[in-house]
């Protein structure tokens, strides 16, 4: 029989397009049969493909089976992309485990040679660790973000914004912004305000 008679996909693009078109029909269980296969013929390890299965056991809050299928991933050779680090990092951000998701969100950003930004990612890492008052995670975020060259006004408002809802006090902020050549506008002066009347936080902080 020739192989355009039982329609084997001929390379990653066209395994990645009819898995992407089954999990669109939630078709899951074809769309695994049809993973299975790509392991199977395909040597490339194109994460592309995986990344696929991967969102949608994310998008369904399904965490462990994700974590099971990174780890099949992992196990096949198949090297993890900014996308897979990205994809892990908004899961752990659905069920708050706040270790994880630094942990994948700094991976994202070093493996890639220049990051682009994402801002709603940012925002939304800053505002679970704001609504833990969780001031060594956002210092750890903080520190992420200024080796990838991204310390703006807004992140710093964002840490402040995190001592100031676990009442504590930041200590050379302004030394600090001012290091990273960093305005202050007049969310920073208020928020520096309000820690100024709490307790010092004994957080070690990272300037280097």
């Amino acid at each position: 029989m020739e192989k355009d008679e039982i329609n084997i996909p001929e390379n990653d693009a066209e395994y990645n397009c009819m898995i992407s078109s089954l999990l669109k029909l939630n078709e899951f269980e074809e769309a695994e049969k049809i993973y299975t296969e790509w392991e199977s013929v395909s040597g490339s390890g194109d994460s592309r493909v995986s990344n696929l299965l991967l969102a949608f056991y994310i998008n369904k809050k399904e965490m462990e089976l994700a974590e099971n299928f990174y780890n099949r991933m992992v196990q096949r050779g198949i090297k993890p992309s900014y996308t897979t680090w990205e994809l892990l990092t908004w899961g752990y951000l659905k069920q708050k485990q706040t270790d994880k998701v630094l942990d994948c969100f700094k991976k994202a950003v070093g493996s890639v040679k220049k990051w682009e930004p994402d801002e709603k990612i940012i925002r939304e890492v800053f505002r679970n660790l704001e609504e833990q008052g969780n001031v060594d995670g956002a210092e750890q975020l903080l520190v992420t973000l200024r080796r990838a060259g991204h310390s703006n006004t807004e992140v710093y408002n964002l840490l402040l914004r995190t001592y100031v809802k676990a009442g504590k006090m930041l200590l050379i902020v302004a030394e600090r912004m001012k290091m990273d050549k960093v305005e202050l506008d007049d969310e920073t002066h208020k928020l520096m305000k309000l820690t100024s009347k709490m307790c010092v936080s004994e957080v070690s902080i990272c300037i280097s």
